[in-house]
């Protein structure tokens, strides 16, 4: 009996710590504070939203046009880190290739990773690694739960003193209590995360839905909203970055994806904020046309 309770404990206070892990920062959410613009499109619908994002933000800038056979055509050259790299590279042969077949090669770029690493640095998402060692200590509290219960239940019809028979019941409900409010959550945003989330929905420009007051435009609306809310002249490259992402909206990821360990970058969109804590760049300020070094040169698209 003994050694079951001990197990308890011990796997409850495994428990309790991951789920304070998966607090993230206490610091209060203001416009400024706002991850970049690519990392606001992972945030918003992972991989397949930056690849939106990136050929939006190529095309609000009139460096590549989008007809409507969803075919991707070169205006102008010019790339600013490594996603639009792999976009004029994909495109190399005669300057076009097939909107479905760029975005697929910007899903598996390579500076996702990097892009994934910077939310977890400010505490919006949870490594991988840390949330799925957060669903094992759940799974192997409940083992011990069940134990330290049916041994604690035969303790109460059978110990001779009244603490023998309800402390260890006492301390199965506690468990059981913690179990409840400790689980592990479906996706990987911590609290700071998911309250991040929140407020590029409703609390800051970054919710704006139209792309002349978006503070990031074209591209701002296709990070935070997808491309389906867009209208007017931007209607038909909007239906066809849906059809190449295979007509599937998806505004608040639940799931999570691979993890990397790389830290923020500069203006190309991620890093171009570093969140509460680090370098102040308004959202006003993220827009496709300032935010414009190249800060992925370190790693490629291949």
């Amino acid at each position: 009996m003994t050694v079951a309770l001990i197990g308890l404990v011990v796997t409850s206070a495994w428990l309790l710590r991951f789920r304070l892990k998966a607090r993230g920062p206490r610091v209060p959410l203001m416009t400024g504070c706002e991850p970049g613009l690519l990392e606001i499109a992972y945030v918003k619908g992972w991989e397949g939203r930056v690849a939106d994002t990136v050929i939006a933000r190529m095309y609000a800038e009139e460096r590549v046009s989008v007809d409507s056979a969803g075919k991707v055509k070169v205006i102008s050259p010019v790339a600013r880190d490594s996603f639009e790299r792999a976009v004029l590279k994909e495109c190399a042969t005669d300057w076009s290739s097939d909107l479905r077949a760029v975005r697929t090669v910007l899903t598996g770029c390579r500076d996702m990773r990097t892009l994934e690493g910077s939310l977890e640095k400010q505490g919006l998402l949870m490594p991988v690694q840390a949330h799925s060692t957060w669903r094992w200590a759940a799974a192997i509290q409940v083992v011990w739960l069940v134990i330290a219960g049916l041994l604690a239940l035969a303790s109460a019809f059978t110990a001779d003193s009244t603490l023998a028979r309800f402390a260890p019941l006492t301390l199965v409900v506690l468990g059981i209590v913690l179990r409840v409010l400790c689980r592990p959550r479906v996706g990987r945003f911590t609290d700071h995360g998911a309250r991040m989330d929140d407020y590029l929905w409703l609390g800051c420009p970054w919710a704006e839905q139209k792309p002349d007051r978006h503070p990031a435009g074209v591209a701002g609306v296709v990070a935070a909203w997808g491309p389906g809310l867009l209208r007017g002249p931007h209607e038909e490259f909007g239906k066809q970055l849906e059809k190449a992402g295979g007509g599937r909206r998806r505004n608040k990821p639940s799931s999570s994806r691979s993890s990397g360990s790389g830290g923020s970058s500069s203006s190309s969109g991620y890093g171009c904020s570093t969140g509460c804590s680090g370098s102040s760049c308004s959202g006003s300020s993220c827009s496709s046309s300032s935010c414009s070094s190249s800060s992925c040169s370190s790693s490629s698209c291949s």
